[in-house]
């Protein structure tokens, strides 16, 4: 019985992933823990889930994932207790936009009288720190599983095609995801040894019923058709996939390979930080 974790998952991608394995359930019990800040919708959705998943165990937790303090004690609880010991599957999904124009800038309207504000950090609290708790989380409860078992989990994170190419409307945003596809890549040999796999999703621009619907106007939307593909490959794939970063574009689903080292000399400094196994 697969026990699985999904943070920001009662709208949008979130909610998307939550039916994806919900929907696999029936020749495999599943037990899914629905995390989310968004506790007025929570229960009520869990008990709409259970109608239409009779098959699948449904849990809400209110969670701030931008918290160490909140994540660390629903992660506990739900070890311990709903998920008898044993987690196989987190997705770390949850995440916030910029909401409107970026506090970067220092006025928008161009008032420079004042001193500046401190920018709002909630993108990379929420899209970047809260994905590295989940992250120091979930290995630690992973890694109590028997070391001979060939699979002992998947991480799946959620990036953006922000995290690859440069946002300029929305910079704290674009690093947030930037950080999160450089986890993934940085992290994945980490716990390669330990049978886990870590990957990320950087889907394109998606309608997730989430923002405005004029701010699509005049874009290529992405169906979350597209998005499953990526969750099934990585679900279903075996090592091959650990580290991966695939981007989701209109119908398909692409590998965005790292960058190549620029000469030989980086290559091998980085190959000897690895060999020493600290820096």
């Amino acid at each position: 019985m697969p026990n699985v974790i999904i943070t920001g998952a009662t709208s949008g991608i979130g909610l998307t992933i939550t039916h994806y394995f919900a929907s696999s359930s029936s020749s495999t019990p599943t037990k899914i823990a629905m995390l989310d800040i968004n506790s007025s919708v929570g229960p009520s959705l869990v008990t709409f889930l259970s109608t239409q998943y009779p098959d699948t165990e449904f849990f809400f937790l209110a969670c701030d994932v931008s918290s160490w303090e909140a994540q660390a004690s629903v992660f506990s609880s739900l070890y311990d207790g709903e998920f008898g010991g044993r987690v196989d599957v987190v997705v770390a999904n949850a995440g916030v936009s910029e909401r409107g124009f970026t506090t970067l800038v220092v006025e928008q309207d161009g008032d420079k009288s004042h001193p500046p504000k401190k920018p709002d950090m909630s993108c990379l609290e929420v899209n970047f720190s809260g994905v590295v708790y989940s992250i120091k989380l979930v290995i630690y409860y992973m890694d109590q599983k028997p070391s001979e078992e060939g699979d002992r989990g998947l991480i799946l994170c959620t990036a953006s095609s922000a995290g690859l190419y440069p946002l300029p409307t929305a910079p704290l945003y674009a690093a947030s995801k930037f950080g999160v596809v450089g986890l993934v890549r940085s992290a994945a040999g980490l716990v390669e040894k330990e049978n886990i796999k870590i990957c990320a999703l950087a889907p394109a621009v998606l309608e997730t019923n989430i923002a405005p619907r004029k701010l699509y106007d005049g874009m290529v939307i992405t169906p979350m058709e597209t998005l499953i593909k990526a969750v099934d490959r990585f679900v279903k794939g075996r090592k091959e996939v650990n580290g991966q970063v695939v981007e989701v574009h209109g119908g398909d689903i692409t590998v965005s390979e790292a960058h190549a080292f620029v000469d030989a000399d980086t290559e091998r400094n980085f190959a000897r930080f690895r060999g020493l196994g600290w820096a």
